[in-house]
């Protein structure tokens, strides 16, 4: 047997060990605490939480005031839009109360509004934020 081939199995053992332990190291572990997401910035940074909500409105929507009427029947239907709204991490979202609030649309009870919106996707930011001088 030649040097060589004596090297080479602890090398290919060492090799698939550390390359192995590194793809384990890339799956995180699942958590099944649902716990508010909460950050700190370094002072004197303020924390903003925000949401992109991406969505569809099916059908026209009645407004939540009748002069903003005409406004909201010149959105584009079945068509993706998103708006930016602010996030508090420690309540749950209403998304498509967010949604018809935003665009002032009505939002009750008796309101068909909500079966005329299509949620596609809910994306996140954090920004930490310094005072302006």
């Amino acid at each position: 047997m030649n040097k060589r081939s004596i090297l080479f199995f602890p090398i290919s053992v060492a090799a698939f060990v550390l390359c192995s332990s590194q793809v384990l190291a890339a799956v995180p572990k699942v958590d099944g605490n649902g716990l508010p997401a909460v950050g700190t910035c370094a002072q004197p940074a303020t924390l903003h939480h925000f949401d992109k909500i991406i969505f569809t409105v099916t059908d026209k929507l009645r407004a939540a005031i009748t002069t903003d009427q005409n406004q909201l029947n010149a959105l584009p239907l079945k068509t993706e839009l998103d708006i930016k709204v602010k996030d508090n991490p420690r309540t749950v979202a209403d998304l498509k109360g967010k949604i018809l609030t935003f665009l002032g649309a009505a939002d009750s009870v008796q309101s068909k509004n909500r079966s005329k919106i299509r949620i596609i996707d809910v994306e996140y930011a954090v920004i930490c934020a310094l005072p302006s001088d």
